[in-house]
């Protein structure tokens, strides 16, 4: 936040002010001093140098970096953006997702379970506190044996964007039902005397040939990803073979019943995993667990690993993608170079972390074209004309505050619409050109999550991030149309009055008009951008007709 106008939560600091620069991950192992140069400046002349790079590696006429030089050139680099007395440290990538849940929990985690598709040569790691404030790495398994790859080779498969996508197959998977692709997808994963192997890291060599993918593909891997272990170029190669294999194996079936299989066994290997930890390190006590990684954006896999007998409770890192690596390297570093004042300093009570352009609404506000615009401001009647707006069937674009952190709207930049008509889920994603197989998800205020959703309970974190399904009780499955999925299930935001007031106080009104306590809450931003941040970026979907009426704040803007 340093140095960006008009965020009233900036913090005022420069570059000789950095003491530390953290990176969630040893990438200095496992990318070139050209990459390295070409991802701080994006210029195609060190891109086109790294590619050279890596063909003479491949060719056997080139070697790559060494780790030691490569930290040399991280240090060059940000000394030319003004970093000059920071020391530069790299932490590895499993261990920052497990301190992002582990340190960010609101209570004490027993066990950190940690899933992804591949990280410094891992893809699920276990983790548990030594006692002393640190983790302890109890069990890792490598990249040969990632779900989350698999994962996304459905999702490509399917005709979605591999790594961003994975969501719509998990609701997909909804539509599908059990056929015999189920026991072909549950052959690639083997798991004996707690060890796990995933097909093809077995015979990828062999299994290149025998798909055709011959010698120009496998130059492409090569020169796509290195380094020093190969780690990068295996991956890619296995990633190729299982492409190959899919597309053999699945054509005769369909798109859902695929997801169905791909979403099936991810659970069952995810939850095997889990349950041999437990039967081996907890046998005598339920725990508390935290999730992290891509893995664990999946929020059926999620309410699968919480339903595990001896789980007392889940914390799943709202930021439980890469983006969360940022944090936890910060507190790593906190840890070991820092001083730790108080234990509990990184616990979440919210996520709502990110900028606040406060100190540009009014100027925004002055800036309206009234002759086409209609600007009211609200004041202390905001809560229930909003709740009136919706209750009239009217899709709100809600901004207010400081940005949510993480891959979820939480009421600061959502758009909220009433829960009673499932067919909104086809007009919003026509407006907002979206192509969504699970339904939106609901913002529930406290007082009412138990009777919509009978198994939860107030200590159950989760669910106040959005993170996780909860079976709804079928007497509401009409009134909740719009936010129950196929399969009875929903993933909720608990919305509570210390942590968000004024979006509280929107839902409190909306229950008194109407009868019931929830919303829809999907994000505010059309398809494949960004969230809005800005009130111009949230103006913009006024104009664009992606939203009925816009609420920046406590003052609504209609269109004339």
């Amino acid at each position: 936040l340093a140095g960006v106008p008009n965020r009233e939560n900036a913090v005022q600091i420069n570059a000789d002010d950095i003491d530390i620069i953290a990176f969630g991950g040893r990438i200095h192992d496992s990318i070139n001093k050209n990459e390295i140069k070409y991802r701080f400046y994006k210029n195609q002349y060190d891109k086109n140098k790294e590619i050279i790079d890596r063909a003479l590696m491949y060719f056997g006429l080139s070697k790559s970096s060494k780790s030691g030089e490569n930290i040399q050139v991280f240090k060059e680099e940000l000394i030319k953006l003004g970093f000059n007395k920071a020391k530069v440290q790299f932490y590895n990538h499993h261990l920052c997702h497990a301190a992002s849940a582990y340190y960010a929990s609101p209570f004490e985690c027993d066990l950190i379970y940690t899933s992804d598709g591949h990280g410094d040569g891992e893809s699920i790691t276990f983790y548990k506190p030594d006692g002393k404030g640190n983790l302890s790495l109890i069990k890792s398994f490598d990249y040969k044996t990632s779900i989350g790859q698999f994962y996304s080779a459905i999702t490509k498969l399917l005709g979605f964007r591999p790594t961003r996508h994975e969501g719509k197959i998990t609701g997909l998977a909804a539509y599908g039902k059990d056929s015999n692709l189920l026991n072909l997808f549950r052959d690639l994963f083997k798991f004996e005397n707690g060890e796990l192997t995933r097909f093809p890291f077995d015979n990828t060599e062999v299994l290149f040939k025998k798909y055709g993918l011959d010698k120009s593909q496998n130059l492409k891997s090569k020169i796509n990803y290195h380094s020093e272990s190969e780690i990068g170029s295996s991956y890619s190669q296995n990633a190729m073979v299982l492409d190959a294999w899919l597309k053999e194996v699945t054509h005769s079936y369909s798109k859902e019943d695929i997801a169905f299989a791909c979403q099936k066994v991810s659970e069952e290997v995810s939850y095997k995993l889990l349950n041999y930890i437990i039967d081996n390190h907890f046998i005598d006590k339920e725990i508390k667990l935290g999730l992290a990684g891509g893995v664990f954006a999946n929020v059926r896999i999620n309410q699968i690993l919480f339903e595990h007998k001896k789980v007392e409770n889940v914390f799943i890192q709202p930021a439980m993608g890469d983006s969360g690596l940022s944090l936890g390297a910060a507190i790593l570093a906190n840890i070991e170079f820092g001083k730790i004042i108080e234990p509990n300093q990184f616990r979440f009570k919210d996520t709502y972390i990110g900028p606040n352009y406060a100190l540009d609404l009014k100027q925004f506000i002055d800036g309206v074209d009234e002759t086409k615009y209609e600007v009211i401001s609200l004041g202390e009647k905001a809560p229930g004309t909003v709740a009136q707006l919706m209750a009239n069937n009217k899709i709100v674009g809600f901004w207010h505050g400081s940005m949510e952190w993480g891959p979820r709207a939480l009421g600061k930049r959502s758009m909220i619409l009433n829960t009673f008509d499932r067919a909104v889920n086809d007009t919003l994603n026509k407006r907002l050109n979206r192509t969504e197989f699970m339904p939106f998800a609901p913002s529930v205020i406290d007082y009412m999550v138990k009777t919509y959703m009978p198994k939860y309970e107030p200590h159950f974190i989760a669910a106040d991030y959005m993170t996780i399904t909860y079976d709804v009780a079928p007497e509401f499955h009409e009134q909740l149309q719009a936010v129950v999925h196929v399969d009875g299930t929903a993933r909720p935001q608990v919305v509570k009055k210390e942590t968000n007031p004024y979006y509280y106080e929107i839902i409190d009104e909306f229950y008194k008009i109407t009868g019931c306590g929830a919303i829809v809450n999907t994000s505010f931003n059309v398809h494949e951008e960004p969230i809005v941040s800005t009130p111009s970026s949230a103006f913009k979907a006024l104009e664009d007709d992606r939203i009925d009426v816009l609420i920046l704040d406590r003052y609504m803007i209609n269109k004339r």
